[in-house]
């Protein structure tokens, strides 16, 4: 019995809806399995889990420094910020610095827990980076804190205020750097120069994102864009 022959173009179209229904899954299942959940990664470094109720879910993250800790980001709602800070034995009193990524309201929704925190960011002008005492970090700058050097790398695009932090030459923070380039909300361009910029970075160990968890190979996002 002679096999039916399916035409090219039909042919074409089956295997590119099979594609995109490839790519979508891995999208969904990437989310939902690297979006980290709250407790710790390695010793001293701990995950928190935000969101839910009409707000992004999303990661902000807390380093040990002595007996007291810093953040990257703040977390999007006080009462889920609360919660998962409780589940880690961890108050917000004892954050002793918060380092902003970018000023979307999931990633500085509970800032105003941490009121015993200096708070750093890039520069905050033409952003929405609401009128809280903060201190702007210069590209490329340093601060020092209870023997933990934080660097601040200008990389904006997702919003006109983004930037990274690499702690101790080994943790990339990348905030939303990573969210598809066709999402960015300042500049697109930008901020597809700026995740090249950042994947050049040598010997990182960690890239820790908002939305995506963390990873031990940035280049990664090459293919997720």
């Amino acid at each position: 019995m002679e096999s039916k022959k399916i035409p090219k173009r039909k042919k074409a179209i089956l295997i590119f809806l099979a594609l995109a229904v490839a790519l979508v899954a891995t999208a969904a299942i990437a989310y939902s399995r690297y979006l980290h959940p709250t407790g710790a990664i390695v010793p001293g470094l701990y995950a928190v889990r935000t969101g839910g109720s009409g707000s992004p879910m999303v990661n902000f993250f807390l380093l040990q420094a002595g007996e007291k800790y810093i953040a990257v980001d703040a977390g999007a709602d006080n009462i889920r910020t609360e919660n998962e800070l409780n589940k880690l034995g961890i108050s917000a009193g004892d954050v002793i610095a918060v380092f902003i990524t970018h000023s979307d309201l999931d990633h500085i929704g509970s800032l105003d827990m941490f009121s015993n925190a200096t708070v750093y960011t890039g520069n905050t002008e033409n952003s929405q980076f609401p009128d809280i005492p903060h201190q702007i970090m210069a590209d490329g700058e340093i601060a020092e804190l209870s023997g933990i050097a934080i660097k601040c790398i200008y990389t904006p695009g997702h919003t006109i205020d983004s930037v990274c932090y690499l702690i101790d030459g080994k943790y990339l923070f990348a905030g939303d750097l990573f969210i598809s380039p066709r999402l960015s909300r300042y500049s697109e361009e930008l901020q597809i120069e700026n995740q090249e910029k950042v994947l050049g970075i040598n010997e990182v160990e960690y890239v820790f994102t908002g939305h995506f968890g963390l990873f031990k190979n940035a280049g990664f996002f090459r293919w997720w864009w």
